[in-house]
């Protein structure tokens, strides 16, 4: 492959594999639990995945489509990467707010009365 193409190729790999890495963590782990996280924890889990993929990606590329060591341990850390955004979700789920529509359990039940009306 043409050198020149190269980084443009991995700049647009890099731009999409942001956009799969969020898809992918808010389809599994739960948008709402996604949107509970500090954000220092979705940017810095969501671009370490992404720029990984890239580096996989420029590392099959550089060595001819071989898996190579560097390969290997690329994906292994990709790996403990996604173990942690399981982690970090997993955490945000225990401690998630309640609902407030917990008191619906002790329904108070009212009685509608007529008022006895008098004939004579």
């Amino acid at each position: 492959m043409d050198n020149r193409l190269l980084r443009p190729l991995l700049v647009v790999e890099s731009l999409i594999a942001i956009v799969a890495v969020f898809t992918l963590w808010g389809q599994v782990g739960g948008q709402y639990h996604l949107d509970l996280m500090f954000w220092a924890w979705k940017l810095g889990i969501g671009l370490a995945a992404a720029g990984l993929i890239v580096a996989i990606t420029a590392a099959l590329v550089k060595s001819g489509g071989a898996i190579t060591r560097g390969v290997l341990l690329r994906s292994s850390l990709l790996l403990i990467v996604a173990v942690l955004a399981g982690v970090v979700t997993y955490y945000y789920h225990l401690n998630e707010p309640q609902d407030s529509d917990s008191d619906d359990d002790t329904e108070q039940t009212t009685a509608l009365h007529r008022p006895a009306v008098l004939r004579t």
